[in-house]
C-alpha cells in the first residue's frame, strides 16, 4: 500500500500524547483523523493541485480528453481509503501505479512506462491539513464520550 502516516511536528505528537491515555478517545481521533485525510486527498484530485496548492501540470491524456489529470476511469482517487491504528491513522491507497503518479518517474528508468510520468504530488499533509488534526484532537479533548 502506498501510503502516509499521520505527522505534523510536535504539536500533533504532543497533543497525540495527551489521548494515548484514553482508548475511547484515540479511536475517534482514528478514525475522524482518518476520514479528514483521505477527504483532503480526494479534494486535491478534484481541484488538480498539489499539497502547496500548486496546480498539477495536465497530462497528455487529460489535454487530448479536455479532462482532469489522474481522473480518467477515477481508480486511484476512488481508492483512497485510511486505517485507524491503536496510536494514529495512515492514509492511502493500493492501487499500484499511485506511488508512480505522486513522485513521477522517466522512460528511461521504468521502460514499460508509455512515457515520462510527472510527478503530482497528492499524498501527505500540508499545514491546513495539520490544523484541521489539531482541531479534531481539541474537539475530542474537550468532550466527554
Amino acid at each position: 500500500m502506498f501510503d502516509a502516516e499521520l505527522s505534523g511536528g510536535d504539536e500533533i505528537i504532543r497533543r497525540l500524547g495527551d489521548l494515548h491515555f484514553d482508548s475511547a478517545k484515540m479511536q475517534k481521533f482514528s478514525r475522524l483523523a482518518g476520514a479528514e485525510m483521505v477527504y483532503q486527498t480526494e479534494e486535491r484530485f478534484a481541484n488538480q493541485h498539489d499539497l502547496q496548492r500548486q496546480p498539477w501540470i495536465p497530462s497528455q491524456r487529460a489535454i487530448a480528453d479536455n479532462g482532469k489529470t489522474l481522473r480518467d476511469t477515477g481508480r486511484l482517487m476512488g481508492s483512497l481509503t485510511y486505517v485507524a491504528l491503536p496510536d494514529g491513522v495512515t492514509w492511502g491507497t493500493n492501487v499500484v501505479y499511485a506511488r508512480m503518479m505522486h513522485y513521477g518517474g522517466t522512460k528511461a528508468l521504468f521502460p514499460h512506462l508509455w512515457g515520462d510520468i510527472t510527478a503530482r504530488p497528492y499524498l501527505g499533509m500540508n499545514a491546513d491539513d495539520k490544523a484541521s488534526v489539531l482541531n479534531i484532537i481539541n474537539r475530542i479533548m474537550d468532550e466527554d464520550l
